[in-house]
């Protein structure tokens, strides 16, 4: 296992490099914390994985920490402008077999704001999405009531 980055990580650290392979589908996300409410939000969108022609993958994986694992996703809904517009980073984390509504449920009891602002997401998909609670539609939709309820 290669040094992950002598720079980055001052007490060392290792890590794993590999390219993911194609066709792995879950949910790429990437979490944010914002100062000014105290709050996390969870940015989130389904996505595959894909592989770059091995030239190009290479090339890309140079721009980097090429010591790092890599993968290639390509979004459900975001377009390309606005995945690399709003995810706070140029990396995110992927999970597979997750069940969207899983998540949903997690950053419910966990108070962790969902944000999806894909334009091409509808705000509720039959048979993937949670039931959306009541209470979040009484109190102004999910993220201002986890925000009155973050307040209290």
């Amino acid at each position: 296992m290669p040094l992950a980055d002598k720079f980055y990580f001052p007490g060392g650290g290792n890590s794993i490099t590999f390219m993911t392979p194609a066709g792995i589908e879950g949910i790429a996300t990437r979490m944010a914390y914002s100062s000014m409410n105290g709050m996390f939000s969870m940015i989130w969108d389904e996505a595959h994985t894909t592989e770059m022609p091995q030239k190009l993958g290479q090339a890309m994986l140079e721009l980097t920490t090429p010591t790092w694992p890599h993968t290639f996703v390509v979004p459900k809904y975001a377009s390309m402008f606005e995945y690399k517009q709003y995810p706070p980073a140029n990396h995110l984390h992927m999970t597979w077999n997750l069940q969207v509504a899983r998540l949903q449920y997690w950053m419910d009891l966990t108070g962790v704001l969902s944000i999806t602002p894909w334009a091409a997401r509808p705000n509720s998909i039959e048979g993937v999405d949670r039931p959306q609670p009541l209470i979040h539609l009484i109190n102004g939709g999910e993220n201002t009531f986890k925000s009155l309820k973050a307040l209290r």
